[in-house]
C-alpha cells in the first residue's frame, strides 16, 4: 500500500498540503440535545433525542431517533424530518456522511413489511437515500448514508433529513436512528459502503471522484489517530498500516463514479470487530486521500 502511494507521487511529482476539510454541521452527533435541528414534517412517534441507544454497532451514543409513518389511512404518508442550516459555496464540492439504523426495539419478536427509508437533501436537492426494507425479526438493520455533490448557490442553505415509512406508526413499529451527521468540504476520492450490512449478505463499495480518475480502496483492522502523510500525496492516511490492505484499484467512470458489489463473509467476527476504511485517487490536481471510516456487520 505504501509502495504504491510511493509510486503514485513520484509519477506525478505532485506536492500537496496534507489538509482535510471543514465541518460545516453544528452537533451532528445529537450530544446532549437535538440543537441546533429542528424537527418537522409529517406524522411520527417519539421524535427527538435518544439517549444510549447505539446507532452505528460500536457502541452506545446520543442519536436522533423516530418512529415515522402514518397515523391514519389510507396511505401514501408525508415524511417527518430533522434539519438545520449550513453555510455552502457555489463550486465548492462537499461530502455528506451519515449512520443510520432501523430496528424494532419495544417488539422485536414480529417483523414488519417496511423498516422505513431515510434520505437527505440540501437545499431542496438529494443527495443520498437508504431504504431500509422490511423489519426481520431480531434484526438490527444498519447502514451509512453519503453523497458528494456542488451547489449552485453561496448562502445558507437547509440540511434536511427524511424519514418515511409506508405503513401507520405507533410505539410499537420499526424505529430509525440517525448519528454522526457530517457534511465536509470534499477532499480526494469519497467512498463508502452502501446497503445493509448484514453478514452473509451483499454491499456495495462505492467510490466518488473526478472523472476518469486512477484511484485505489484499502481497509485496515485499526486506526491511527494522528495520521501519516506521504510526500506528494494529499491528506493523511488514517489506517493501522501493519493490517492494512489494499481492496481494489480502478478507474472512475466519466461520470466520476465506480460501484463495486461485494459480500460481507458470514463470520460472526465481522460483527464483533470493526473494519476501517480509506480511498485515495490520482487526478489532474493531483493525489489525495480521502475521509477514513469505520464500520461493523450486523448479524
Amino acid at each position: 500500500m505504501r509502495h504504491l502511494l510511493f509510486a503514485c507521487a513520484v509519477t506525478l511529482g505532485t506536492a500537496l498540503a496534507p489538509a482535510q476539510g471543514t465541518e460545516w454541521v453544528t452537533n451532528g452527533s445529537f450530544t446532549g440535545s437535538l440543537a441546533p435541528w429542528v424537527m418537522g414534517g409529517g406524522f411520527s412517534v417519539n421524535s427527538g433525542h435518544e439517549v444510549g441507544w447505539d446507532t452505528t454497532g460500536m457502541g452506545a451514543s446520543d442519536s436522533y431517533g423516530t418512529q415515522a409513518g402514518g397515523q391514519v389511512t389510507p396511505a401514501p404518508y408525508p415524511p417527518n424530518w430533522v434539519e438545520q442550516s449550513v453555510l455552502v459555496l457555489q463550486g465548492m464540492t462537499y461530502e455528506f456522511r451519515c449512520d443510520a439504523c432501523g430496528a424494532r426495539p419495544i417488539n422485536p419478536g414480529v417483523g414488519n413489511a417496511d423498516t422505513g427509508t431515510v434520505w437527505v437533501e440540501v437545499d431542496n436537492v438529494e443527495i443520498a437515500r437508504h431504504a431500509f426494507g422490511a423489519y426481520n425479526i431480531g434484526f438490527t438493520k444498519r447502514a451509512q448514508l453519503c453523497g458528494r455533490f456542488t451547489p449552485i448557490t453561496t448562502g445558507n442553505v437547509t440540511l434536511r433529513i427524511y424519514t418515511q415509512r409506508a405503513y401507520l406508526a405507533n410505539s410499537n413499529t420499526p424505529r430509525i436512528n440517525i448519528d454522526n451527521v457530517t457534511l465536509k468540504d470534499a477532499y480526494g476520492p469519497t467512498f463508502w459502503v452502501a446497503g445493509n450490512r448484514q453478514i452473509g449478505s451483499q454491499v456495495t463499495h462505492k467510490v466518488r471522484g473526478s472523472a476518469n480518475a486512477v484511484f485505489a480502496t484499502f481497509a485496515a483492522l485499526g486506526e491511527n489517530a494522528a495520521g501519516i502523510s506521504f510526500p506528494g500525496v494529499g491528506g493523511l492516511f488514517y489506517l493501522d498500516p501493519p493490517t492494512t490492505v489494499t481492496l481494489s484499484i480502478g478507474v472512475l467512470d466519466p461520470a466520476g463514479e465506480s460501484d463495486v458489489t461485494t459480500t460481507i463473509p458470514n463470520d460472526p467476527l465481522f460483527v464483533t470487530y470493526p473494519l476501517f476504511y480509506q480511498a485515495g485517487a490520482s487526478d489532474a490536481a493531483g493525489i489525495a486521500l480521502g475521509y477514513h471510516f469505520g464500520i461493523v456487520a450486523t448479524l
